[in-house]
C-alpha cells in the first residue's frame, strides 16, 4: 500500500466508530431505506479496518 495510507488508516478507523454510533442512533430514530444501507456500508468498512483487510 502507499505510504500516505499507512498514516491515515489509523485515523480513518478512530474517526468511523463514532460515526457508526451516531448513524445508528439516527437510523433508530428516523429510519429510512437509505439511512440503513449507509449504516451497512458503514459497518462493512469498519469490519475490514479490524480484520487489517486496509
Amino acid at each position: 500500500m502507499q505510504r500516505w495510507w499507512w498514516k491515515f488508516r489509523y485515523t480513518v478507523k478512530g474517526v468511523m466508530f463514532p460515526l457508526i454510533c451516531i448513524q445508528f442512533v439516527r437510523t433508530l430514530l428516523m429510519p429510512t431505506p437509505f439511512d440503513i444501507f449507509l449504516l451497512f456500508g458503514l459497518f462493512l468498512a469498519y469490519l475490514g479496518f479490524l480484520l487489517n483487510m486496509y
